[in-house]
């Protein structure tokens, strides 16, 4: 049997980068995927006749509730929640940047996470059981200049993360977040450059310490923070008490 035969996964951000790399994975291994993002990018038409693939803003709420509705429509059950849908934003000193980006990279980053975790909760409960990830960055925990508002962001989809776990502690639903460092990605090489994007680690890797995190091979709290670093091994960060 494949490690996630007809488990029921959403995972956002699914176009590219990581959320690709995911997708990639749950496929081989025998899951139900459902899949959104803002764009197609990297999805073919291979890729929709295996998955279950949409184009969706996420960051609105009308939006994530008509579309979870059409999911449970489908399914009794989600088993795993992938939030991965993000954005950076062109290096800039808070001074050079305005209220609309900063604003906006906020709102992108932010709120399709908690939509999604607002609208996928009933369900989980209901079963008493599913993972949620959250995908931040280790920006979320160590600050970078000229990314403020991108920094802002993944810190506070860091705290949503640790609040949520600390509301379902009684139950059988577990919310992590992880929060890698470097990643080749385009939107790594849109911020940096595409030498320093090459330099940096695979987004398979990523995908990897997710799959031993929900296998059980990594065992992390409830809430807890998983750190990735190139050629490190994954540092487990638990919320404070």
């Amino acid at each position: 049997m494949k490690a996630f035969e007809d488990k029921v996964v959403i995972i956002t951000g699914a176009s590219s980068g990581i959320g690709y790399s995911l997708l990639n994975y749950f496929i081989r291994e025998g899951a139900i995927v459902y899949a959104v993002s803002r764009n197609e990018r990297e999805i073919n038409e291979k890729d929709k006749q295996l998955c279950n693939f949409e184009l969706l803003d996420l960051s609105e709420e009308v939006n994530v509730e008509k579309y979870t509705k059409k999911v449970l429509q489908k399914e009794n059950r989600v088993d795993i929640l992938i939030n991965n849908a993000g954005v950076a934003h062109n290096l800039a000193s808070i001074e050079e940047m305005n209220w609309e980006m900063f604003n906006s990279i906020i709102k992108d980053n932010l709120m399709p996470t908690f939509n999604m975790i607002k609208y996928i909760m009933p369900i989980m409960k209901k079963n008493n059981s599913g993972t949620i990830i959250n995908i931040s960055s280790r920006a979320g925990r160590r600050a970078v200049p000229k990314l403020s508002a991108y920094t802002a962001a993944k810190f506070a989809v860091r705290g949503l993360t640790e609040s949520v776990s600390k509301e379902v502690e009684e139950t059988g639903i577990k919310c992590v977040t992880i929060s890698p460092a470097g990643v080749n990605t385009g939107m790594r090489a849109m911020v940096f450059g595409k030498d320093d994007a090459e330099n940096q680690q695979d987004a398979s890797r990523i995908t990897e310490i997710i799959s031993k995190v929900l296998l059980g091979e990594l065992q992390v709290s409830n809430g807890s923070d998983i750190v990735i670093i190139k050629d490190k091994e994954p540092i487990i960060r638990v919320p404070e008490v």
